[in-house]
C-alpha cells in the first residue's frame, strides 16, 4: 500500500502540469523588457491599442497635426525652409506610419493566443495591406512634387540670380532677376548702400510669392516709386504695385498669372489656397476684384499681359511714361567709345557710321554730353533723333523711289498717330521749326511704327547715292504744288505758307499737314514718285 501510494503521489505533480491552459503556464502580459517603441514593433500590445492608439492617432493623425502647426510658421521665412521643412515631416509621417503599421501587424499574430477572434486580426491584416498600396501608390504620385521641394530645400531657385545695378544719377536702381529667397535681403543692402534711390526698376519674370510680398513692403515703407523698362511678370508685380508712383515704358509689359504652390501633394487645397493668397494680395494692393478674378484665371503655367491702357484703367498704373525715365545708357556708356558701342547696335546708327562716319560722329559727339552730365536715356535719344532727323532730311534728295514713298507714308502714320497726343508734335511732322527739342521728347509713337521708322530709315541710308538726284524744272514744281494746293481748303493754304499762323494754330496745322499728305498718298505710283522727287529736290 505504501509502495502504491507513493508511486500514485509521484505521478500527482505530471498529470496537474500536463491539464494546467497554457495561459497560466505563459503569461500574455506585455513584457516589461524593451522600449515602448520596441514592444509595439514585437506586437506586445493589445490590437485594439496598437491599431487605433499607435497607427492610427501617433503614427497618421498627430505627423498631419504637425505638419498644419509647423509648415505655416516658415510661411513668411525663405522657401528653402518651408520646403525642407515639409520633406522632413513627409519622411517623418512614412516612418512612423511603418512603424504604427508593423508593429499592428505583430499584435494582429499574436490576437487569437490572447483570446480574442480571429476575424479581426484578419479584419486588421487586410486594413494594413490596403494602407501600405495607398502609401505606395500616393508616393509614387508626388514624386516629382517630392523631387521639387527636395531640390527646393537645397537651395534651387525658381528665376535666375538677382543682381542690382544703381543707375549712373544715384537715382533709381535695377532689380533684375529672379524674386530669390535672398532677394529681399539683399534688396534692403543695397538701397541702404545709396540712399538717393527714389525709383526701383523692376526687370524679372518671377519667383516666390513670399519675397514679392516681402519686397513690396519694403517699397512702401520707403515710398519709392516703381518703373519697368522691359518685362514684369508674376511675383515681380507684387512687388511693382507698391510703388508710389507706377510707371513703364511704351515698350513694356506686365504680366499676371494664378499664384502656383510648390509640388502638388493636395491639388485642390493647394489651388484654394492659392487662390486666396492671390485675392488677398492685389486686394490689399488695390486692384478691383474683376481684375483679380482674370488673373486667378489665367494659369499659372501662362501669363496674361493687358494693355497699357488697362493697366492704367486697373490702377496698376497710375500714369503714363513715354520711356527713357532713368539713366541706362548713362550707367552702361562710362566712356565715349562705349556709348558709340550702344549706339551701333541700332541699325541705323550703324550704316550711318559706315556711309556718313563724320554724321555718326557728330551724333554721338551730341549724345555724349547729356550722358557725362548723367541724364536721364529720353534726353539723349532725343539729342540723337534731332540730330538724325537733320541729317536725313539732307539724304532724302538722294534716296532711291522707294525709300522716298515708304518715307512719305510714314510721315502720314506719324502724324495720324500723334494728332491725339500732341498737335505740336503732330505739326512738327512737316514743319520741325514748330516743335522744341524738349517737346519731341514728350510725344511717343506705336512701338511698331518706331520699328519700322527704323528700318526705312536705315535703308534710304543704305541706297541713298548722288545719281538718285533729279533736276526739275520750275514748271515741274509749279505743277506739283498747284495739285496739292487743291487738296487744301483757303485756310489750310494760308497755313502752309505762314509760319507764324502755323505757330499760332497747331491743331489746325495738324489736320493740315495730314490732309497734304494723304493728297500725296493717294496718287498713282508713277505720279506720287514724280510729285516726291520734285518735293525734296529743293531741299
Amino acid at each position: 500500500m505504501e509502495t502504491s501510494t507513493s508511486r500514485d503521489n509521484q505521478a500527482l505533480p505530471s498529470r496537474i502540469s500536463q491539464s494546467t491552459p497554457p495561459a497560466l503556464h505563459k503569461p500574455t502580459t506585455p513584457a516589461s523588457k524593451g522600449s515602448f517603441l520596441r514592444r509595439h514593433l514585437r506586437g506586445d500590445y493589445s490590437l485594439a491599442r496598437s491599431y487605433w492608439l499607435h497607427t492610427v492617432v501617433l503614427a497618421v493623425l498627430l505627423p498631419r497635426l504637425l505638419g498644419v502647426l509647423v509648415v505655416p510658421l516658415f510661411t513668411d521665412g525663405p522657401a528653402r525652409y518651408g520646403a525642407a521643412a515639409t520633406v522632413v515631416l513627409l519622411f517623418a509621417g512614412w516612418l512612423t506610419w511603418g512603424w504604427g503599421a508593423w508593429g499592428t501587424w505583430m499584435s494582429a499574430g499574436k490576437h487569437t493566443q490572447r483570446g480574442g477572434k480571429r476575424l479581426w486580426a484578419n479584419v486588421a491584416r487586410i486594413i494594413l495591406i490596403f494602407g501600405l498600396i495607398g502609401t505606395v501608390a500616393n508616393a509614387v504620385k508626388i514624386q516629382a512634387a517630392l523631387g521639387e521641394y527636395l531640390r527646393t530645400a537645397l537651395g534651387k531657385q525658381w528665376g535666375p540670380e538677382t543682381t542690382f545695378e544703381v543707375r549712373a544719377d544715384g537715382r533709381s536702381i535695377l532689380l533684375k532677376g529672379g524674386i530669390n529667397d535672398d532677394t529681399a535681403e539683399r534688396f534692403v543692402t543695397a538701397l541702404d548702400a545709396v540712399p538717393g534711390v527714389r525709383t526701383v526698376v523692376l526687370n524679372s519674370s518671377g519667383g516666390w510669392v513670399t519675397q514679392g510680398r516681402r519686397l513690396a513692403k519694403i517699397i512702401a515703407a520707403r515710398g519709392l516709386d516703381t518703373y519697368v523698362e522691359q518685362d514684369c511678370a508674376s511675383a515681380c508685380t507684387i512687388a511693382f504695385l507698391a510703388g508710389k508712383s507706377r510707371a513703364a515704358d511704351p515698350a513694356a509689359r506686365i504680366g499676371f498669372h494664378a499664384f502656383h504652390s510648390m509640388g502638388g501633394f493636395d491639388e485642390k487645397f493647394a489651388q484654394s489656397t492659392d487662390e486666396k493668397l492671390a485675392r488677398e494680395t492685389y486686394g490689399e494692393a488695390g486692384l478691383s476684384p474683376a481684375f483679380i478674378d482674370r488673373i486667378v484665371r489665367t494659369s499659372h503655367d501662362k501669363v496674361w499681359y493687358p494693355t497699357h491702357d488697362e493697366l492704367l484703367q486697373a490702377g496698376v498704373l497710375t500714369r503714363t511714361s513715354l520711356g527713357g525715365e532713368t539713366a541706362t545708357l548713362a550707367t552702361v556708356a562710362s566712356t565715349r567709345e562705349k556709348l558709340e558701342e550702344e549706339f551701333k547696335k541700332s541699325e541705323v546708327f550703324d550704316v550711318l557710321s559706315v556711309k556718313y562716319p563724320d554724321d555718326f560722329n557728330r551724333i554721338v559727339d551730341g549724345a555724349w554730353k547729356k550722358a557725362k552730365d548723367k541724364r536721364p536715356d529720353s534726353e539723349i535719344v532725343a539729342a540723337a533723333r534731332v540730330a538724325l532727323d537733320q541729317m536725313t532730311g539732307r539724304l532724302l534728295p538722294m534716296a532711291s523711289d522707294r525709300s522716298l514713298m515708304d518715307f512719305q507714308h510714314l510721315l502720314l502714320e506719324r502724324a495720324e498717330a500723334l494728332r491725339l497726343q500732341n498737335s505740336k508734335a503732330c505739326a512738327a511732322t512737316l514743319f520741325p521749326a514748330i516743335q522744341s527739342e524738349s517737346a519731341h521728347a514728350r510725344v511717343s509713337l506705336p512701338q511698331e511704327l518706331t520699328d519700322r521708322e527704323a528700318r526705312f530709315t536705315a535703308a534710304m541710308i543704305r541706297d541713298s547715292s548722288p545719281d538718285n538726284r533729279k533736276t526739275v524744272s520750275k514748271e515741274e514744281t509749279q505743277q506739283t504744288v498747284s495739285y496739292l494746293l487743291a487738296s487744301l481748303t483757303p485756310e489750310q493754304q494760308q497755313l502752309l505758307r505762314s509760319p507764324q499762323l502755323r505757330a499760332a494754330s497747331p491743331a489746325a496745322t495738324c489736320t493740315m499737314v495730314i490732309t497734304y499728305l494723304r493728297a500725296i498718298d493717294t496718287q498713282p505710283e508713277v505720279l506720287r514718285k514724280r510729285t516726291l522727287r520734285v518735293l525734296y529736290a529743293q531741299r
